[in-house]
């Protein structure tokens, strides 16, 4: 993902976060505005799940994986305190201090996940397993709250305990740490979404320390911590998207790409590559007018290195020749292998500069011949093309004009070998 679709995801959030929420909250009310938030949260749980399990097997980001079913599991307790909330009706039988102990289950369960997930790079992970930890964790937590044997959170008429307070700087303490991880993993992750999840923490720390503050569950400072913690799980659902879809698939369509345009035996330019290559710079000669030459380049007598050695030499010395062009050419120069043994240079210069090239590359030539026995009796055949300033030559004129001069230069080669 592109750094301006980045700040516009973050920007979409942002407007969700701290307009479109505060609106239904002013208008509608606490309850809405709250039960609207939670939901979100979930929301986007339920898309980290998806993703971090759907493509572990492409990305193998051990780190997403663990988040995000982290989540998943972080969202069932997020919808048991949304079901528990005062005011909601839903649950019979409840005291008010429920919904905050849902609350401080699930942010346990969220910072220490994301703090564990940094200790997991590059170690293997069966999702099933990481799975049926999470479902027993997350059983004992719910079963301890309505049991009565997780600790009380809030107190009607006297606010939060001090154990739901220590909890939140236990949260806090977790986050801060987890930054510092981070910041030894940057150089495995992207480091621009290494931020986003940084961003993400920070948001999270400060919910959690607007949350050790207010007094009673509709207040102001309750709304704001909320607020907060929505931007940060959006955040977070930034870095997992990236991490888990964006950069596997990004990754695999740029090798297919380069599958396409390449080679796979001299790892060179193929006639595909050179044709998309060439394209660009003809479209750039439109506004920047330049002269184009194209070297059309065969192997002479390459049938005796398969004759004589084996075809496996035959590919070695085709790999041979394609590192010497690499060393012969310049770095911004277009070199290719169209067939067999034929390949091509295609430079942006005149024919002075070209000829000079081609000159270097048959220096270089024979000093591979020299170094290797088995190349001795290799040569290089030429036959160029030019394509002036203003012209509307198309690669394939310029490939059929150097053919005809390579092939009139084989032919002399051959009637001088006869006399």
């Amino acid at each position: 993902m592109v750094k301006n679709e980045r700040l516009l995801g973050v920007a979409g959030f942002a407007a969700l976060t701290f307009l479109v929420l505060p609106f239904f909250w002013l208008t509608q009310g606490f309850l809405l505005f709250h039960f609207l938030t939670e939901n979100i949260t979930i929301l986007i749980a339920l898309l980290l799940f998806i993703v971090g399990t759907r493509t572990y097997r492409y990305s193998k980001n051990t780190i997403v994986l663990f988040i995000s079913i982290s989540y998943l599991f972080a969202s069932i307790l997020g919808l048991l305190h949304t079901l528990t909330y005062k005011g909601m009706g839903l649950v019979q039988g409840i005291d008010a201090s429920m919904a905050t102990q849902f609350w401080i289950a699930r942010r346990l369960l969220e910072s220490s996940s994301l703090l564990f997930a940094t200790f997991l790079w590059k170690r293997g992970l069966v999702p099933w397993k990481i799975i049926a930890g999470f479902t027993l964790v997350t059983a004992a937590l719910v079963a301890s709250i309505f049991t009565k044997v997780f600790p009380a959170c809030f107190v009607e008429g006297v606010g939060l305990t001090p154990f739901k307070k220590i909890s939140e700087y236990g949260v806090i303490l977790m986050g801060i740490i987890t930054l510092v991880r981070l910041i030894g993993l940057r150089i495995h992750l992207d480091l621009a979404y290494v931020q986003v999840i940084a961003w993400a923490i920070v948001f999270g720390t400060a919910a959690e320390f607007v949350f050790t503050l207010y007094s009673t569950v509709y207040d102001l400072l309750n709304g704001l911590g909320h607020l907060l913690y929505v931007f940060s799980g959006s955040l977070v659902g930034m870095f997992v998207v990236n991490e888990g879809l964006d950069k596997p698939y990004t990754t695999m369509f740029r090798i297919v790409y380069e599958k396409a345009i390449r080679d796979q035996l001299t790892g060179l330019l193929n006639r595909h590559g050179l044709e998309e290559m060439t394209h660009t710079s003809f479209e750039r000669a439109k506004r920047f007018p330049a002269t184009f030459c194209l070297l059309m380049m065969d192997l002479d007598d390459f049938k005796t290195v398969n004759d004589d050695y084996g075809h496996a030499e035959g590919d070695l010395a085709l790999i041979e020749f394609g590192k010497v062009l690499a060393r012969s050419f310049r770095e911004y120069d277009l070199y290719a292998r169209i067939g067999g043994d034929e390949f091509v240079a295609f430079l942006e210069d005149g024919e002075d500069m070209t000829q000079a090239a081609k000159a270097r590359l048959e220096n270089a030539v024979e000093s591979w011949k020299k170094g290797n026995i088995r190349r001795r009796n290799l040569g290089v055949s030429f036959g160029m093309s030019v394509r002036p300033p203003g012209s509307e030559a198309s690669l394939a004129s310029m490939l059929a004009e150097a053919d005809l001069r390579l092939m009139a230069a084989k032919s002399e080669k051959h009637s001088r070998g006869k006399r």
